[in-house]
């Protein structure tokens, strides 16, 4: 690799505050609110196929689309880099939110938390000898990385965000993750969509990752 190939290094936090202010929260160019914009073109795209969902509150689906933006980046964050700084980013991300005065997005970011977690276990049941060990190793490996991260001193519950992260890599490129992350989407919206507006929000949530994603390649982060 030539000297300047090199990925710049960044701090985590730096880069970080960085990508919440300018991608999720505040994405203003010429006054215009890029994100808002874009999930108002979102509403319009799903509505064309499924009428129902013309009864969704903007505000509100303005709201739910920044928490899946915050948690897919986490999961982006922890797919690229792997487990070294995922502890770091998700308790960064909980300080980060308490000094912007969004308490409020930290709380409600644990339905989809949960619904990436819950993807991670898909198909293993403790019926079969095959579930069973994949269920024990992951419950295993859980909770060894939660028992590390929370004896380096990192916040508790930033702990078990980053912990039910884990091992969603295959889940993902399944697209069992990102139909768990619409159908908890749908569930708190009140909508039952049909499956040509399942895909569009599926879209929209693999385009945010992968957006997300594309941006942690270009850098080394450091803690």
């Amino acid at each position: 690799m030539g000297l300047f190939s090199r990925k710049p290094k960044v701090r985590l936090d730096i880069f970080c505050a960085d990508f919440y202010d300018k991608q999720i929260l505040n994405p203003i160019v010429a006054g215009v609110h890029l994100g808002r914009a874009s999930f108002e073109t979102v509403m319009r795209a799903v509505t064309e196929v499924d009428q129902t969902f013309a009864a969704v509150d903007c505000d509100t689906f303005f709201s739910e689309m920044t928490l899946i933006y915050f948690e897919v980046f986490g999961l982006a964050w922890l797919h690229q880099l792997g487990d070294k700084h995922a502890a770091a980013q998700s308790e960064y991300t909980k300080r980060y939110l308490e000094q912007k005065g969004r308490q409020d997005i930290w709380v409600n970011l644990q339905p989809y938390n949960s619904a990436i977690a819950r993807s991670s276990r898909l198909g293993a049941t403790p019926q079969t000898a095959m579930g069973r060990a994949y269920l024990a190793f992951r419950d295993s490996t859980l909770t060894n990385l939660f028992d590390k991260w929370h004896e380096q001193g990192f916040e508790p519950h930033a702990v078990a965000r980053a912990a039910n992260r884990l091992l969603t890599d295959e889940a993902w490129r399944k697209g069992i993750t990102p139909g768990f992350l619409m159908l908890t989407l749908c569930y708190r919206l009140g909508r039952e969509l049909n499956e040509e507006a399942q895909s569009r929000l599926i879209a929209v949530i693999r385009g945010l990752y992968d957006g997300a994603r594309n941006t942690l390649r270009q850098v080394k982060v450091e803690a």
